[in-house]
């Protein structure tokens, strides 16, 4: 190890820290890949790795070391393809010669500056990389960093990134993405991310102060899927944003998976018009959202539900009948409401049912359906806070699961 920190050493000497471009400001465009990676290892603490440290800093080809991909061409030149840094103590700012991996298709990379860190920085370089199909940064630090509004990312598919800070105007401009996760984020969710016509995954949580609405566009994005969006995300957020729910989600008939927290403190009702063309939803979740009113049946009309979940909201009236159409469904929570009425006694025609969450609905009444006895997956069962009858039927209590149910505590 003394001789591979001797050795990165003299390399980061010679090489005087040029850069690409050629200016005198940052790396030079002459540094091979392999030089760049000692760099890497040198500015992100790689001497106090005590993983993925195989090969880094030898005369082995790059193909050896640890975490790269690389292929060696017809002139003999090394170019990295893939790269991943996922140490236990990596630490330090990413160095602007990253943005000398031309080649660089994937990049994999957590850093960890904890506490104590002043500040993060993240390379605009990092951004300008042509080739790069799939980012995923990871930085964990005391504080945030800003996203260059000027990305030129031709081929991103994928990026995963987590710790920024700002408008998000450049992530907007990357058309080609299908996959996009943003974490640890501190800003609001721009207007211009429904530019994003090819992404099929979005995810947006943090546990910072919510800012605005979430956009109306989410309503318009072709091909978008799946959707998360989460305000109290890690050990929870400071309170519930000051904002109306984007009803425009209802527009989206594409939607498969749905998950909204903390993302409105401001009444609104769930139409089941819209619901009803909603026909491709197989999973729910709506908490702390601002919904009031009662359940459209039109959420159970295709019986592809999986999930359905809304719960801390303010829903009122009856749990529709209508939910027992979906066979499939595994789990529901609808605690912390205001309903009504009785449980619907086919509910054990869900078979697959694992959890059943209607706590806290102070004038929900009725009896347990027996019929649940069929759900022989049941392990989550409670009517804590309800009028619901504390008796128990018996072919409930000869369920199996019947001990590990909390039902009335």
């Amino acid at each position: 190890m003394k001789k591979t920190l001797l050795f990165i050493s003299v390399v980061c000497m010679m090489l005087g820290m040029t850069a690409c471009s050629g200016e005198s400001a940052g790396p030079s465009s002459d540094l091979t890949d392999r030089e760049v990676l000692n760099i890497l290892f040198e500015k992100l603490n790689g001497s106090k790795w005590t993983k993925g440290t195989e090969g880094w800093g030898t005369e082995r080809p790059l193909a050896e070391w640890e975490g790269v991909t690389a292929e060696t061409g017809a002139d003999g030149v090394e170019r990295v393809l893939k790269l991943t840094i996922n140490a236990d103590s990596v630490s330090g700012d990413i160095p602007a010669e990253i943005g000398c991996l031309t080649e660089l298709q994937e990049l994999s990379i957590r850093v960890r500056n904890g506490q104590n860190s002043i500040a993060n920085t993240v390379p605009a370089e990092l951004f300008k990389l042509e080739k790069m199909e799939k980012l995923m940064l990871y930085i964990n630090g005391k504080e945030h960093y800003t996203l260059p509004e000027d990305m030129n990312m031709p081929a991103i598919k994928t990026l995963v990134i987590s710790g920024p800070e700002g408008s998000f105007e450049g992530i907007c401009k990357l058309t080609s993405l299908e996959t996009l996760n943003v974490s640890n984020f501190k800003g609001q969710i721009p207007e211009s991310v429904g530019n994003l016509t090819n992404v099929s995954e979005m995810f947006w949580e943090t546990s910072e102060e919510p800012q605005g609405r979430v956009p109306a566009a989410i309503g318009k994005m072709p091909n978008l899927k799946n959707l998360k969006i989460d305000y109290s995300a890690f050990f929870g957020g400071p309170g519930v944003a000051n904002a109306p729910f984007p009803v425009e989600l209802w527009d989206n008939t594409n939607l498969e998976y749905i998950f909204m927290r903390n993302v409105a403190n401001q009444p609104s009702t769930i139409p089941g018009d819209k619901v009803a063309a909603m026909t491709n939803l197989k999973k729910i979740v709506l908490c702390r959202c601002g919904i009031e009113g009662t359940i459209p049946a039109e959420f159970f009309k295709s019986g592809k539900l999986t999930g359905f979940e809304i719960y801390d909201n303010n829903l009122t009236g009856e749990i529709p009948a209508e939910i027992t159409n979906c066979v499939d469904l595994s789990g529901i929570n609808l605690n912390r409401n205001n309903l009504t009425g009785s449980i619907p006694a086919n509910l054990g025609n869900c078979t697959k049912l694992t959890t059943v969450w209607i706590q806290d609905n102070p004038e929900l009444s009725g009896s347990i359906p027996a019929s649940l006895a069929n759900c022989d997956r049941l392990i989550i069962m409670g009517f804590k806070g309800t009028k619901v009858s504390q008796d128990v039927p018996a072919a409930l209590q000869a369920h199996k699961n019947f001990s590990k149910w909390h039902l009335f505590n």
